[in-house]
């Protein structure tokens, strides 16, 4: 019975690396048009007017952000699969080095791709991730220049999301799956997922007296760790020790490997307790609320005042 099961479930229902591949190539291909009408000069003002006037664009924007988001979420789901079969053991060193390596890349091109709206929290995670980068030591300023370009120009950021990040994402996937393609399965759910989303959720643009502004889902944990911890090269130490230890876990022993995987764990648990609180429990001044009271009590501060 289990044995069946198993068949049923694969033939009908794709793994999330497969999700994650697919997810990445509908991403890729949403983002041609939106790369024709975006005005890197103009970043901001370009989508405002494609969200107003071009119901097509608007479309393939939020369906090129749904299917960004589908990616990286079963790419770490995929990464958690790996972990725990210890599948990192049958990989080849340089395999498994570009593929933590690619975790970083997948990030950043999420990232960059929020820093491209150029709204209020686009802004602000630009400067975040500036300010971070400038703190390593010795190479921060440089690393920074690299990564961003010069203060207040989107061009590197543009050109890394589109062509950078993405390109070397994609040798890497077709290494690791041997496959140009995502197979049509897959595509079909991740497709499927995707444009309902789309449908339904337009992601908006904040504007600069938006009253809560904030960084994308992945993000915000770092956020609320940064608000913790006031020091960003303390920070920049712990992301050091955690990237560390996830490559060293394909060369540890089983005993030491699952210590390690279990540390990973925690942190990752620690990281989604961060997040929860900053998305529900912070408030537009970053202080602590209660959902639904905070934001009651000063309406009627406001209203009183007035």
């Amino acid at each position: 019975m289990t044995g069946r099961l198993f068949i049923f479930w694969n033939r009908w229902f794709p793994s999330f690396g497969a999700l994650g591949f697919a997810s990445f190539l509908i991403a890729v291909v949403s983002g041609i048009p939106l790369a024709i009408s975006y005005q890197v000069d103009h970043a901001f003002d370009s989508l405002q007017l494609l969200q107003l006037t071009n119901p097509g664009a608007r479309y393939f924007r939020s369906l090129h952000y749904w299917s960004g988001q589908l990616f990286i979420l079963t790419t770490f789901i995929h990464v958690i699969e790996h972990l725990i079969g210890q599948n990192e053991k049958k990989l080849k060193p340089g395999v498994w080095l570009r593929l933590v390596l690619a975790l970083l890349f997948a990030l950043f091109v999420m990232l960059s791709g929020f820093i491209l709206k150029a709204d209020a929290e686009g802004r602000m995670a630009g400067q975040i991730l500036g300010g971070l980068l400038s703190t390593i030591p010795l190479t921060g300023d440089g690393l920074k220049l690299m990564v961003l370009g010069s203060s207040g120009d989107l061009d590197l950021v543009y050109v890394h999301h589109l062509v950078t990040t993405t390109l070397f994402l994609w040798v890497v996937i077709i290494e690791h799956t041997r496959r140009i393609w995502p197979d049509l399965l897959s595509t079909v759910y991740s497709l499927g997922i995707c444009t309902v989303l789309a449908v339904l959720i337009v992601p908006a643009l904040e504007l600069p007296d938006a009253p809560l502004i904030r960084g994308p889902w992945y993000f915000i944990g770092l956020q609320e760790i940064l608000h913790w911890i006031q020091q960003p090269l303390v920070v920049i130490g712990i992301l050091l020790i955690v990237l560390i230890l996830f490559i060293l876990v394909r060369w540890l022993t089983a005993g030491k490997a699952s210590l390690v995987k279990r540390f990973l764990v925690f942190l990752l648990f620690m990281y989604m307790a961060l997040t929860i609180n900053n998305w529900v429990f912070r408030d537009g001044n970053w202080k602590q609320r209660v959902p639904g009271l905070a934001s009651d009590f000063n309406e009627e501060m406001e209203n009183g005042d007035n």
